[in-house]
């Protein structure tokens, strides 16, 4: 059985979990599926300097993903319409390479779903760590949207996500993905392995080369 991390920021290489590390601007070493993106909350004076390094490690071949980036109302130092700004330029990266995008959504899920809908992506877009309601989640889910939850989440939002919607991360928690696996299955109602056999199903619908 193999699980896997859309979104965390501990590497732990094992042979049944795989993985993607958020590295920032700058792609982890070659051995390490990663994602590489501006981070609201770091979004510097030098932005555009960040991007075109974001742009450069793209390509690279275990980057198999665009982010975390996205909008953060509360704690980004950058007003909306910057953030909004980067948030395309990563969105067009995405489109361009051919990779999902992972997004980090706070208190802006209306210019979340606008700019999705302004630029139609073909590559799947992943809400990370979704905590919301369950009417956020159906807004989400009927707009394209796949969403992540990690240990902490609504349980009504976690039983309506669709099963070819959903993947689990661990993020900065220090509970293991295995554990978090567990409960997600206990609150679905499904056993660990069927739950673990859909998400590696995702995995491959959205492109994301980690097997």
């Amino acid at each position: 059985m193999r699980f896997i991390d859309i979104h965390t920021h501990h590497a732990a290489p094992q042979p049944h979990i795989s993985c993607i590390v958020s590295s920032g601007t700058t792609a982890a070493p070659c051995n390490v599926p990663c994602s590489v993106g501006i981070h609201p909350w770091y979004i510097a004076t030098a932005w555009e300097e960040d991007m075109r390094e974001v742009c450069n490690a793209a390509r690279r071949k275990n980057v198999v993903a665009i982010g975390e980036c996205g909008i953060d109302k509360l704690k980004s130092p950058a007003d909306i319409t910057l953030q909004t700004e980067i948030l395309a330029s990563h969105a067009r990266l995405a489109e361009e390479c051919g990779k999902p995008l992972i997004l980090h959504c706070v208190k802006a899920q209306e210019e979340i779903i606008r700019q999705h809908r302004s630029i139609a992506p073909k590559q799947a877009w992943i809400i990370h760590g979704f905590r919301g309601k369950p009417l956020q989640a159906q807004q989400l889910l009927h707009e394209g949207f796949y969403l992540s939850f990690g240990a902490q989440y609504n349980s009504d939002s976690l039983a309506i996500t669709p099963i070819d919607r959903l993947f689990i991360e661990s993020d900065t928690a220090l509970t293991s993905i295995e554990e978090i696996y567990r409960a997600v299955a206990a609150c679905r109602g499904t056993s660990i392995e069927q739950l673990a056999s859909s998400i590696v199903q995702n995995a491959i619908r959205c492109n994301i080369n980690i097997l």
